[in-house]
């Protein structure tokens, strides 16, 4: 850093990536959204693959913007691989160049994402729709076994915010598919279905959930979380940030 250069608080969002030009610019969106609640902190977005920048790249321009204290925060639902194995590299690429770092755990889970489902769910029919029988939550699915009950305790959540019997589902790795969660909530008399959407993007794991919800039966089809501003507020946070 050029001597003289005044230092600053940044944080880096840290998303998977992907090929889907739909998706990268969630991850941007979010930084941009956290930058605007906490002034003077400067934000920036990388991906582990398949988008950029990557995170040397990241690292690399909030060193220029004078950047010595770091929150590295996983732009991602579940503690699993990307998590446990690749953050912590990320963290100590930017230790590296004697930043102080601070790695924060994953965004879920957290109430107000599933606020944020309901929305979503909410936005996904009309406001003259009668209510859901059912809804199933739907993520990406995981080999790690812990992630996927916590996403199982996540639907409970969601069907208790909007008192109905709730079905978690994957879209890959996992059972139940969402087919058979959608199916099995019909088989016992839910002819409303709702799917809410647990990923925080658009993309191919997104557009899977759609197209086998819809096969199903489902009444509505939830969008990902998105840059919804509860998400920036989780992000921020994570971060550890202070309100200003």
């Amino acid at each position: 850093m050029p001597r003289g250069m005044p230092t600053a608080e940044g944080l880096l969002l840290v998303a998977h990536g992907s090929r889907d030009p739909r998706a990268a610019p969630v991850a941007h969106e979010v930084a941009a959204a956290v930058a605007r609640l906490r002034p003077g902190v400067a934000t920036g977005a990388a991906f582990l693959e398949l988008a950029a920048p990557t995170p040397q790249e990241a690292v690399e321009a909030l060193a220029a913007r004078g950047v010595t204290d770091l929150a590295v925060v996983p732009f991602l639902l579940s503690d699993a691989y990307h998590a446990q194995e690749d953050l912590p590299t990320v963290a100590d690429l930017a230790r590296s160049r004697g930043w102080a770092v601070r790695l924060s755990r994953v965004l879920g889970p957290d109430p107000r994402l599933v606020e944020a489902m309901a929305s979503r769910l909410t936005e996904a029919r009309a406001p003259e729709d009668p209510p859901l029988d059912a809804v199933v939550l739907a993520a990406a699915g995981s080999s790690n076994r812990q992630a996927n009950d916590t996403v199982a305790e996540v639907a409970a959540d969601l069907g208790r915010l909007l008192g109905v019997p709730a079905r978690c589902a994957f879209a890959s790795a996992a059972a139940p598919t969402v087919e058979d969660a959608v199916g099995d909530l019909r088989a016992h008399g839910a002819g409303r279905v709702g799917v809410a959407t647990y990923l925080l993007a658009p993309g191919f794991f997104a557009d899977r959930i759609r197209t086998s919800a819809t096969s199903a039966g489902a009444e509505a089809v939830a969008e990902p979380l998105g840059a919804d501003p509860e998400v920036a507020e989780i992000v921020a946070d994570r971060a550890g940030l202070i309100r200003v």
